[in-house]
């Protein structure tokens, strides 16, 4: 099982506070909603939508919204979201690399670093190749991962923290200087004693590497931003929005 795979099997002790709708979310989809250009009854491709904190407040603001996940269990959490305001959203259990709409969407959105899991740049690759075939010509893609250079200034190679739960987690990390990645063991004192163990790894991308990829996958960049201010990306910033568009049929 890929480690991604098992991170998301079950409730994850560092992130599950950050997995449910949040003011900041709201502010993700205010600001995707603005930066694709879209109007409700848009169709928009929530890619790793997770228990739809994207996925849910846009079918409330009246798109037409499919959401997709490798994740079954996280997926459960956004159907049980959804029932309890008598929402019926449409949900993909589908690994990334494997979408098979064509010209179907008129936007995507990628949220919340979930690009960069996969075992290889070629693998990434394959995500947006996929992306770009699901938008229709005109179409929009907001994607949103860590910013490379503020996360290589704050770098840390262990911390400890304290969720919700009272759970304490130590975090381990290295980062590899040929991959571009952060190997990651992080270890669980659960507050009734057991111990547990997870482990990942995450390829962090410069903004020229993304634009790079984007074009290969038949996408051009428009802007790229360092928070949802719409401030430019810069060495302080800790995120990358990327705002990329498939070109009108004879661009």
């Amino acid at each position: 099982m890929a480690w991604y795979e098992e991170l998301f099997a079950e409730e994850d002790p560092l992130r599950f506070e950050m997995y449910g709708e949040s003011d900041a979310s709201r502010a993700d989809v205010d600001f995707a909603v603005e930066k694709l250009a879209i109007e409700p009854g848009a169709r928009v491709l929530d890619l790793c939508c997770g228990q739809g904190r994207h996925l849910l407040d846009l079918m409330r603001r009246g798109y037409d919204v499919v959401g997709v996940d490798l994740s079954e269990f996280m997926l459960g959490k956004c159907r049980e979201a959804a029932a309890r305001e008598g929402l019926e959203p449409h949900l993909l259990q589908m690994d990334m690399r494997d979408l098979s709409f064509d010209s179907e969407f008129d936007a995507a959105i990628n949220m919340w670093t979930s690009f960069g899991y996969l075992e290889s740049d070629e693998e990434d690759q394959k995500v947006l190749d996929g992306i770009s075939r699901a938008l229709r010509p005109g179409g929009r893609l907001l994607l949103e991962i860590h910013s490379y250079e503020s996360r290589m200034r704050r770098f840390q190679a262990r911390d400890w923290r304290e969720n919700l739960k009272g759970d304490i987690i130590l975090s381990e990390r290295a980062f590899d200087q040929r991959t571009g990645r952060i190997n990651s063991t992080e270890r669980t004192i659960h507050s009734d004693g057991r111990r547990t163990e997870r482990c990942t790894s995450l390829r962090i991308y410069t903004c020229r590497e993304t634009e790079r990829m984007m074009s290969q996958a038949g996408l051009t960049v428009e802007s790229v931003w360092g928070d949802l201010d719409s401030s430019p990306l810069t060495i302080d910033s800790k995120r990358m929005l990327t705002l990329a568009v498939k070109p009108l049929k004879g661009d």
